[in-house]
């Protein structure tokens, strides 16, 4: 048997064991620091809000952008719609002489929101990306045409809800400016998709529309733009390439191009070919 220790080295065996204790409970702190840096605790190490990062493409309404927004970000889409509806600020953005809505100027980009970030804050976070964008685009080949910057954003929008390859952007847009220059209608899908409210294909019923955004219909240009186009889009459509083209048609073979044609006959000839395609 063991001699029972004098109290004095009682007194030093439990100062050593405290100190081991001790220095033990700092080494594991110190290991679930470095844990925690290299991520191996869940435990947020930030207070910062959590971003969500919100991508709006180009070629959508407003409606469109609404559900999307309340699909990514939780915020009520009837917010957004109420927030772009047609109003004065519209009405001093497209220099028209009635209210309008922000169709066209809803810059498509990518947003970063947050539990702080209201549908007021989107907004005009894409107009301010509208006017940085929009605001190194030459319009004077445009104006030389009669057409005003609001004009060529409303050109903008049918050509990007038209085309697909980026080389056919300033094609189109020129078909545009020849078709306006000779009164003739403007016969785009896209206009009409538009004004039925939906990018569904359309029914001969839809082609009758009674709506000023009816190219079918009406001649000239639609009383505003059909959707929010990117850069590339605009600067497209306030520098259109030069050709003596009036038609175009899809090819309908996979390719996302068009045929074009300087008169009807060759038109409705191109119509044929597509047709025989049969969708690629």
């Amino acid at each position: 048997m063991s001699a029972e220790p004098p109290p004095e080295g009682r007194r030093r065996r439990r100062s050593a064991v405290w100190i081991v204790l001790l220095a033990g409970l700092a080494v594991l702190a110190v290991v679930g620091i470095v844990t925690t840096r290299r991520g191996g605790d869940k435990t947020p190490t930030s207070t910062a809000p959590t971003q969500i990062r919100l991508t709006v493409p180009e070629g959508m309404r407003r409606e469109d952008v609404a559900a999307l927004v309340q699909q990514k970000t939780g915020l009520p889409g009837a917010a957004y719609l109420a927030a772009t509806a047609p109003s004065v600020r519209g009405k001093r953005l497209a220099g028209a002489g009635r209210p309008t809505s922000l169709e066209g100027f809803l810059f498509p980009d990518t947003y970063f929101v947050d539990k702080t970030t209201t549908v007021a804050d989107i907004v005009n976070r894409q107009l301010a990306a509208y006017r940085q964008n929009v605001g190194g685009v030459d319009m004077r080949a445009a104006a030389a045409k009669n057409l005003t910057p609001f004009d060529v954003l409303t050109i903008a929008s049918m050509v990007e809800r038209e085309v697909q390859v980026p080389s056919e952007r300033p094609i189109v847009a020129g078909i545009i400016y020849n078709r306006l220059h000779r009164r003739m209608r403007l016969d785009i899908d896209a206009t009409v998709q538009y004004a039925v409210g939906s990018w569904r294909p359309l029914t001969a019923k839809d082609l009758t529309v009674d709506s000023p955004y009816n190219t079918r219909r009406f001649p000239g240009l639609p009383p505003g733009p059909i959707a929010s186009p990117g850069l590339a889009s605009i600067q497209a459509a306030a520098h259109p390439k030069a050709n003596d083209y009036l038609y175009y048609v899809a090819r309908n073979d996979g390719s996302g191009r068009h045929y074009f044609a300087t008169n009807q006959e060759q038109f409705l000839q191109l119509q044929e070919k597509a047709r025989a395609n049969g969708g690629g």
